[in-house]
């Protein structure tokens, strides 16, 4: 009991100090001034939120293709997106580290496949994913590093390199302890026959189609690479339009930052917090990063919303997670 108390506590917490540094920032940014610049993205507002289906899109091919190919057919992508904009929106409003979204998402598919065909995908996908992170943060330490660029030192490059580095590492040890056989696997999971059947779907699926990993991780690395061009819009109808290069950095920085504050709920200050320190490293002004911000997170939070509802309105059809 007092485990489960302590634990509401600090999360509580967290979202107090989460909404107390976003009430800070736009205090301290001039109200006027923030909202004059978001007021002024106007009906691109609309185009914001659409575009964020394309990204849902992706996801769901990554996801697809964490199963095999003989199940995957059997799965309409629409299952899919719908799961993935669900399990999204409630990683997003629940003090849950990201986890929450990932319980729900399996019961989303009906049952058409066996549980642990269903849940080794998520589990996959959710290794696939955190490479494909890593590997679009790569792929801004890279163009940071090769071009020069003068308002960054390069430390911040190798910062970036490093933090996909260890994203890197830690799926290859998780992926390791949950699949291989005997006493190091054991170390961590105790497998009951539940998990027994886990570990063993995930492992043929990894021996079988390594191929089929890789072209998850690389369409989740295309998702987030999507955010650049969300970043790249957003600039111009702020009315300070910015380089494909500028909203590339704009994003792998912004990768490593909500990485790295994952357990925040619904980026409460983190997102307004991490975008000032961007656009002021970039040269741009930390109050044009704060609307910037906070323009994002009305899409996060509308976005969130929606999946919450479809998790909400499906509950009674979703299966039990076993």
């Amino acid at each position: 009991m007092s485990t489960s108390r302590n634990r509401i506590i600090i999360e509580r917490l967290i979202l107090a100090a989460g909404f107390s540094t976003m009430a800070f920032l736009i205090w301290r940014f001039d109200p006027g001034t923030v909202w004059a610049q978001i007021s002024s993205v106007g009906w691109g507002l609309l185009i914001i939120l659409v575009m964020q289906i394309f990204d849902h899109m992706l996801n769901a091919l990554g996801w697809r293709f964490a199963f095999s190919a003989q199940d995957a057919r059997d799965i309409p992508l629409r299952l899919l997106l719908k799961g993935r904009i669900a399990g999204d929106g409630v990683n997003y409003l629940t003090p849950s580290a990201s986890i929450a979204g990932e319980l729900i998402r399996p019961g989303m598919l009906g049952d058409i496949k066996s549980s642990e065909v269903k849940n080794s995908s998520v589990v996959i996908a959710k290794f696939s994913q955190a490479l494909g992170q890593a590997l679009f943060i790569l792929l801004g330490a890279a163009v940071l590093a090769y071009c020069g660029l003068n308002f960054l030192p390069w430390t911040h490059s190798l910062l970036a390199a490093a933090a996909a580095a260890l994203i890197i590492i830690a799926v290859a040890a998780a992926l390791y302890l949950l699949t291989s056989h005997g006493k190091r696997g054991d170390l961590l999971w105790k497998s009951g026959a539940a998990l027994g059947a886990l570990r063993g779907q995930m492992r043929l699926y990894l021996r079988r189609h390594p191929g089929r990993f890789a072209a998850s991780a690389l369409l989740f690395c295309a998702g987030y690479a999507g955010g650049a061009v969300e970043a790249f819009i957003i600039c111009y109808f702020m009315g300070m339009p910015v380089s494909p290069l500028t909203a590339l950095l704009i994003e792998a920085l912004s990768n490593i930052i909500d990485s790295l504050l994952f357990m925040v709920p619904a980026k409460a200050g983190t997102q307004e917090a991490g975008k000032m320190a961007i656009f002021h490293g970039l040269g741009l002004g930390a109050g044009a990063g704060l609307a910037f911000g906070l323009i994002r997170h009305t899409r996060e939070i509308a976005w969130a919303c929606a999946g919450f509802l479809i998790y909400t309105l499906n509950r009674g059809r979703i299966t039990p997670r076993r």
